[in-house]
């Protein structure tokens, strides 16, 4: 089997750091990772490179009414209130996407099923934290049947799911598979990343993963066979591409040379490879986090002509395609 490389974008905004950045400190890096989306999407299409995009369901709304109108009956019972958007959205969103392009997202949806190869996926609704305290199933499953009206509505058919901040359990997972979405983004399999609550991915863990992403803390986190869990194919996540860094470029170096050669790895062995990140991971540092981007597209190419590498989305996977 050839290798595979499989890229996936959380599609947030600010949806997914509101509970923990401001405006203030943090919306130059969400409008900077809006146009950096136009710029990796016209480096996907000029190589043929496949990726799924994951996008909160509030970024398809055209305004602030139909944010509401979509919402579901059931808003998640957070213990921490400060983690359901609801009540900010009443007061505290724009009307549109011209008027506030923190929020709203329609635009940049579009841009992305306009170009070819790419796959639209759900990063659920409201941006749904599933492993935090006072949340239900229920609440849950309402909040995907927002997300897939939402998109059907603007033409689309999900059939793939990141969840927010990689918080799952097999429950959520088989409510996924019962709206009819096919396949997720699981966490890599290592002790490090298994899903957690916000409390208890502390300091130790960020550090362990940390030193992970340039060092072999973990085994070589590519495969070849694909679980399927709950009736949905776990698409799992091999390594999160960090941003590039001004401050401390020998990291970054250090970080791309491990990212090429797992890709490596992953094309010899006939393996699935699966990196992500956010676009608004870049929106400080386009030019260098471009720079970075070409680095391993032309890592890929090489692994292309090489070995037959094939960029595919995670809807392109199955169990079965694996076996």
């Amino acid at each position: 089997m050839a290798g595979k490389l499989v890229i996936s974008l959380d599609l947030e905004l600010m949806w997914g750091v509101r509970d923990h950045r401001s405006i203030q400190n943090y919306g130059d890096a969400v409008l900077g990772g809006r146009q950096a989306i136009s710029d990796l999407l016209r480096r996907f299409s000029a190589n043929n490179i496949r990726a799924t995009w994951a996008a909160v369901g509030l970024l398809f709304a055209r305004n602030r009414d139909e944010m509401m109108d979509f919402s579901p009956d059931q808003k998640p019972t957070y213990h921490d209130k400060r983690l359901s958007p609801y009540d900010f959205i009443r007061s505290g969103v724009g009307l549109n996407e011209k008027e506030d392009p923190l929020h709203f997202g329609r635009s940049l949806i579009d841009q992305i099923a306009g170009t070819p190869g790419q796959e639209l996926a759900t990063h659920s609704y409201s941006h749904y934290y599933c492993l935090e305290p006072g949340q239900t199933v229920d609440q849950f499953s309402a909040d995907i049947a927002s997300a897939l009206n939402i998109a059907k509505e603007a033409g689309h058919n999900i059939r793939s799911i990141v969840f927010p901040r990689n918080q799952m359990g097999p429950q959520h997972i088989k409510c996924c598979k019962n709206h009819g979405i096919d396949n997720f983004r699981g966490n890599p399999n290592s002790f490090l990343y298994r899903p957690m609550s916000g409390s208890d991915n502390g300091k130790i863990v960020r550090g362990f993963r940390l030193l992970d992403s340039i060092l072999p803390v973990s085994r070589n986190l590519s495969y070849q066979s694909l679980p399927v869990l709950e009736g949905a194919n776990d698409v799992r996540a091999s390594r999160f591409l960090r941003p590039y860094n001004s401050r401390f470029p020998l990291y970054s170096k250090l970080h791309q040379h491990r990212i090429k050669s797992e890709m490596e790895y992953a094309a010899k062995s006939g393996s699935v490879y699966h990196l992500w990140w956010h676009p608004h991971n870049m929106g400080r540092d386009i030019p260098s986090s471009m720079e970075q981007i070409d680095v391993l597209v032309s890592k890929f190419i090489q692994l292309r002509d090489d070995y037959g590498m094939e960029s595919v989305a995670m809807s392109d996977l199955s169990a079965t395609q694996l076996s």
